[in-house]
């Protein structure tokens, strides 16, 4: 027997949505939220829950799209654990940050509210059984799962089982990929119920920048760098899952072989002290700058000018979902060289909207970077052809609608 909703929801007062996450980084995820925030305001009050501390950039992107938001004390510890201290300890903070988030989100009208959360099934069961007793919850997974044991995989299973006794609690995936990846974790009328609401972007905002154009002289003379060269950019957080040191690695070897290109990796927050001196052992003779978003600009037209004036988009992640830095960086009309992993292929066709590379070879990244180069007119060809594709598929309107219909 199903658990029921909890009540309908009262057509006396307005329906809020909250948006929420547990944790200080931000990225894709967050512009996902932003995108769905606009496109269901006009019919629903949106907020942001957040943790204390967050970065005043991602507040500052908030503000400029009108959305309230408030903070809950606690985050999730994104460090590796590796001893069984630091496993008991990472434990423990997870239950204190969501026993923190579930007492704050206890503060609203649960009734006439629904919540939108990033957070793991697996890892956030208590809290979100607890928020599916309360209310509509939205859970949206945006990268598919890894290779686990079979005994993780029916704990993951039963997890997944009881929460969806809850007629209340909506898994939804942003690809494909996921929600293949969930095949054998439900039963086939859930599996059938699951939604795929594609990562999107703002035409409004993309619009605005190809209408004012790349002007690389300006952009150069203002971030101090090489207007001559072939810039070669990646967005996003400057770790090994995206592929950084690959990345490196490539442009060792390219460095030997030419010195036109200059490479850029455009990130969100500083990076550590560690992480800088790692970067300094690789050979790159200065062509290649981490801008992070303080460095950038205060708004996020200064991310998407700086970008704009790129002439290749390179993607070299280990494991991914499909990232909104790649749909952006098509939707500019750049040319893209991505992993072939995961849910990328759902948008980047082979030599028709992109290049697609068997991911962790910095040889063939090297060598893939040089020949796009080398070729302006296939440059061209693909960054038109990958700006017409996302524009019909991954536009924000498209998104916002079939999420607007769910959330009804």
């Amino acid at each position: 027997m199903n658990l029921k909703k909890r009540q309908n929801l009262s057509d006396d007062h307005p329906v809020q949505i909250l948006f929420v996450w547990n944790y200080l980084e931000w990225g894709g995820v967050q512009t996902y939220f932003l995108g769905l925030m606009r496109s269901v305001s006009q019919k629903y009050s949106v907020k942001s829950v957040l943790p204390n501390g967050s970065d005043k950039k991602i507040l500052a992107y908030l503000e400029a799209n009108n959305v309230g938001y408030d903070f809950f004390e606690g985050k999730l510890d994104s460090a590796p654990a590796v001893t069984v201290i630091q496993k008991i300890k990472r434990r423990y903070n997870d239950f204190k940050t969501n026993f923190s988030l579930a007492k704050h989100l206890s503060k609203y009208d649960l009734t006439n509210s629904a919540v939108q959360i990033d957070a793991a099934p697996w890892m956030s069961f208590a809290l979100l059984f607890y928020l599916a007793a309360k209310t509509e919850v939205f859970v949206t997974l945006h990268t598919a799962l890894p290779e686990i044991s079979f005994l993780r995989r029916m704990w993951w299973k039963l997890k997944l089982a009881i929460l969806n006794r809850f007629e209340s609690f909506h898994l939804n995936a942003s690809n494909f990929d996921v929600k293949k990846s969930l095949r054998s974790l439900v039963n086939e009328s859930r599996y059938r119920q699951i939604e795929i609401v594609y990562s999107s972007f703002n035409s409004r905002e993309i619009e605005k920048i190809l209408i004012d154009g790349a002007n690389k002289r300006e952009v150069s003379e203002k971030y101090d760098l090489p207007e001559s060269k072939i810039w070669v950019c990646n967005v996003g957080q400057f770790i090994e899952r995206k592929g950084c040191w690959v990345l490196l690695e490539a442009i060792e070897i390219l460095q030997k072989q030419r010195s036109d290109l200059f490479f850029l990796w455009l990130g969100t927050s500083p990076l550590d002290k560690n992480t800088v001196e790692k970067i300094g052992k690789y050979n790159l003779n200065g062509n290649f700058r981490f801008l992070s978003a303080n460095e950038i600009g205060t708004q996020r037209s200064d991310l998407l000018t700086l970008w704009n004036a790129n002439d290749i988009f390179v993607l070299p992640s280990l494991e991914e979902g499909l990232p909104m830095a790649l749909i952006e960086a098509m939707a500019l009309g750049k040319p893209c060289i991505a992993s072939n992993i995961n849910a990328i292929p759902e948008a980047v066709k082979h030599l028709e909207t992109g290049i697609l590379l068997k991911p962790g070879n910095a040889k063939e990244l090297a060598k893939g970077i040089g020949s796009l180069a080398d070729d302006p007119e296939l440059r061209k060809k693909l960054g038109e052809n990958a700006q017409k594709s996302v524009f019909e598929n991954f536009e924000e309107t498209i998104t916002g609608q079939k999420m607007l219909r769910l959330y009804d």
